[in-house]
């Protein structure tokens, strides 16, 4: 070869440039020189920081090995809430497995995510209440406030059986000491009315108030939003003992809600034609729940209007201040206004009646 090149420098051509060889597998980019141990710990960090699951999958089609280590129960068991979270318009037998192996793996909000779909929407009640206790364990605040509205409401169980209200308040408590303000609103209630634990007004108004206090200082930080939100409570002392709260803006749109309940809304949206035994179910009425009826009547109505329906009592104060305030209408108004309406219609078709032409020409000759 080094005669070739000194053979082709005596002619004045143009020395050849050949390609650089492998050096055995140490290029920069192999991951097979690197610790496992080390990828896997950098693989964890990128899953509890990921936005959204393309942060992780990305990961995986750099090469085999790294694809292969993505999957392993450490990186998915820290996955963040976003990692894991699945559109509804994206849900397939894949989604589901990676679900499952996250939630296998430890991971509370795939676990949650997965039990909410499997209760309310695949109908797996069974099922989905296991992964539901599964991230109530880990310590799932959300989890924990979803478990407490299912026992609330009585899914699962007979009217006899008074297991459910009892589960229901111990479960309110659990998550309103993790800082679930809504479970601390639905707690208050249960002790004003003695569900599930004995009656203590005032013990429940203490809580409904702290509630309020909570939302308020989570809403408004400190600025003039909360120096406002304090001259109202200043002036009107009352607000910080309603069951709905006066002060505190909520979510208009789904965007804002929890991912579960966001894939609650949007596959029931995109679901209108439901199966007949299931038609006549309603959903909760706060745009940004989407739990649905998992049997009739099972939530209640607005007391005002007997319209409305809601899940909990937290949802219930969060729609009041979405503006089912100037929508909820007292039935016995309802009432009045459709009786009005009635008689409106009845006199407007006798004076029609009195107006037509055929019995104004018979009363001359």
């Amino acid at each position: 070869m080094e005669a070739v090149r000194q053979q082709e420098r005596a002619e004045g051509k143009r020395p050849r440039v050949e390609a650089a060889q492998p050096d055995g597998g140490n290029q920069l980019g192999d991951f097979d020189v690197l610790p496992q141990d080390l990828v896997v710990s950098i693989l964890a960090a990128v899953s509890s920081s990921a936005d959204k699951p393309a942060d992780l999958f990305s990961a995986m089609l750099v090469c085999k090995k790294l694809g292969e280590l993505v999957m392993t129960p450490q990186v998915l068991k820290v996955a963040s809430a976003a990692c894991v979270s699945v559109r509804a318009g994206r849900w397939c037998p894949a989604a589901e497995s990676f679900l499952r192996r996250a939630g296998d793996a430890g991971n509370a909000d795939a676990n949650f995510l997965l039990g909410m779909i499997e209760f309310y929407c695949l109908g797996r009640l069974r099922q989905g209440w296991s992964r539901i206790k599964a991230a109530v364990r880990s310590g799932h605040a959300e989890a924990t406030f979803a478990a407490a509205v299912i026992r609330f409401n009585g899914t699962g169980s007979t009217a006899a059986d008074d297991r459910g209200p009892r589960t229901a308040a111990r479960l309110f408590l659990l998550a309103a000491t993790s800082g679930h303000i809504g479970a601390l609103r639905d707690l208050a209630f249960c002790v004003s009315n003695g569900v599930g634990v004995p009656p203590d007004p005032a013990t429940g108004r203490r809580l409904t108030v702290w509630a309020n206090v909570q939302e308020l200082r989570g809403r408004h930080p400190e600025g003039p939003e909360r120096d406002a939100a304090l001259a109202h409570v200043g002036r009107t002392p009352g607000c910080l003992s309603t069951s709905f709260g006066c002060f505190a803006a909520a979510p208009r749109r789904l965007e804002w809600a929890h991912p579960a309940n966001r894939f609650l809304g949007e596959w029931f949206a995109a679901r209108p034609q439901a199966p007949p035994p299931a038609r006549l179910r309603l959903l909760c009425s706060l745009p940004t729940c989407g739990r649905p009826e998992t049997r009739q009547l099972e939530f209640r109505r607005c007391t005002a209007c007997a319209v409305a329906r809601y899940c909990s009592r937290a949802c219930q104060a969060l729609h009041w201040r979405m503006g089912h305030r100037a929508e909820c209408i007292p039935v016995h108004q309802w009432l009045l206004a459709a009786m009005a309406n009635q008689a409106a219609a009845h006199v407007d078709g006798a004076l029609a009646a009195a107006a037509a032409p055929a019995n104004v020409a018979g009363g001359f000759p």
